[in-house]
């Protein structure tokens, strides 16, 4: 049996935005990559495609698929992309009706009702799909159904969605052969300039799921445990992205990485006994950091640390059931000034029972931090998180169009608020942080090789579109659902 998996393709318009083309292929898939190692591990023959990565179009993928022949054809998507997903699944069907479409990811695993509505989708992986795709591939290649497959969303022949029974356990990560970057191309990959020191740079996963239940997040709907791989597994990958792939930095992924300590600290001691030359960052909680270990993460080689901070006022903090204060917040970001690690900070305008005085107390707070770098979002409520569910009793929410849930539009508008309001908002909230002489200072201190100067000046568009005014044009009204009207 023959497989090929595809991030789909975006159209040529949605790649001249400068947010899309940045921020979603800037690293690999890494979901699709562990599918595929797991399968090939196991005597399956499979391709991938990276649409957005490889500035595919919906024909040239085609083309690339008749090319490989595959028994299966299977695409991952998340809420924004889905209706590429949709675009490609009905071209695959259109060439060959016979064809097994699979389709898995983030938004399926939220929303698998709806999604497999859609008969251009053949069955549904929800959940983490290694174990199940690969059972699902040999079962079709020995003819047999897919109702023997746990974890599946399949669409009944007499109408109606149904799921065949969970799986009993989820797979042991240190079990998983390392994902098959070798199927891309790792020079496709670019991070932006504030998150970049050394290239080549490599993505690695640090956590599967979340042990805490913030409102906004999708980590409940995908339904996955918490859990790591171990520090050996974890260094034993970086070693490997050396000696494979010339790796000089590596991003860990994930949203907890000291929310283990002991982990953390063996994991330090590993990478030292290495001595790989490495550098790395993570992403952790501003209460899960002490002076003693940041100091043991900057020996290792960690370099800037991603903190989730989201809101700069308390009472919205409580609301939407982060867990910090607003102290712990500057007390984790100032450690890290202390002892040298660069610092970004994720933040969000747009929640439930926020105004433009919430908001500006926000970009004040920080504009008032020792950051390196910030992310700014505008919160979209994603299906079947707490967020999207009570979204409507505190504003207007578009959940007719997907395309539009980039977290760089305002599909949702609290009550007071307009969409210009957020739109506003979220380009004086860039343009306040980033053009202040503190911060430029910072990121010319990152200028130290001609690669590094190269990134800034590749991702000049995105600096200016999400800054200046001028050079960002205005995105048509979206449809709005009325906060007393009923869902569509």
């Amino acid at each position: 049996m023959k497989a090929i998996l595809i991030n789909p393709p975006l159209s040529r318009a949605e790649l001249k935005n400068p947010v899309v083309a940045n921020l979603f292929s800037n690293a690999m898939p890494l979901g699709l990559l562990y599918i595929a190692s797991y399968c090939r591990e196991r005597g399956i023959d499979v391709a991938a495609i990276d649409g957005p990565a490889e500035r595919l179009d919906l024909e040239q993928t085609m083309a690339r698929i008749r090319k490989a022949d595959p028994d299966v054809v299977g695409i991952t998507t998340t809420t924004p992309v889905f209706h590429r997903a949709l675009e490609l699944a009905r071209a695959v069907k259109k060439w060959s009706p016979r064809m097994p479409v699979v389709v898995g990811g983030p938004h399926i695993s939220a929303a698998p009702i709806s999604s497999m509505q859609h008969e251009c989708f053949d069955i549904g992986c929800a959940g983490e799909g290694e174990q199940a795709f690969h059972e699902l591939v040999v079962a079709l290649g020995r003819g047999e159904s897919p109702e023997s497959v746990r974890g599946l969303v399949l669409r009944h022949p007499a109408g109606g969605v149904w799921f065949t029974p969970p799986r009993l356990s989820q797979v042991d990560v240190d079990t998983l052969p390392f994902p098959a970057r070798d199927l891309l191309n790792p020079k496709l990959y670019a991070s932006l300039p504030t998150d970049v020191r050394y290239l080549p740079k490599f993505t690695q996963l640090a956590t599967r799921g979340c042990p805490f239940r913030c409102t906004f997040c999708d980590h409940a709907a995908e339904g996955k445990r918490y859990r790591t791989p171990s520090p050996r597994y974890m260094v034993d990958e970086m070693e490997h992205l050396v000696r494979e792939f010339g790796a000089r930095e590596v991003a860990f992924v994930g949203t907890t990485f000291t929310a283990r300590r002991s982990d953390a600290e063996e994991f330090c001691e590993l990478l030292m006994e290495r001595n790989l030359g490495l550098l790395w960052t993570c992403s952790t909680r501003v209460d899960m950091v002490t002076e003693d270990l940041l100091r043991r993460l900057k020996k290792a080689g960690c370099c800037s640390i991603r903190f989730g901070v989201e809101s700069g006022n308390q009472e919205i903090l409580d609301f939407i059931r982060k867990g910090i204060t607003k102290e712990q917040v500057r007390r984790a970001i100032e450690l890290c000034e202390k002892v040298d690690i660069h610092t970004k900070a994720f933040f969000m305008i747009g929640h439930p029972k926020e105004t433009l005085e919430t908001i500006r107390e926000t970009i004040d707070f920080a504009c008032s931090l020792p950051l390196t770098d910030v992310t700014v979002q505008i919160n979209t409520p994603l299906p079947n998180t707490p967020q999207f569910s009570h979204a409507r009793k505190y504003g207007t929410l578009n959940d007719v169009d997907y395309s539009r849930y980039s977290f760089f539009d305002a599909v949702f508008v609290p009550h007071g608020l307009t969409r210009e309001d957020l739109l506003n908002a979220h380009k004086e909230f860039y343009r306040r942080f980033y053009w202040r002489p503190q911060t430029l200072r910072r990121q010319l201190r990152k200028l130290t090789h001609l690669a590094t100067i190269w990134n800034y000046l590749r991702c000049l568009d995105l600096i200016v579109y999400l800054t200046l005014d001028v050079f960002r044009k205005k995105r048509p009204e979206p449809m709005l659902v009325d906060s007393d009207s009923s869902a569509s």
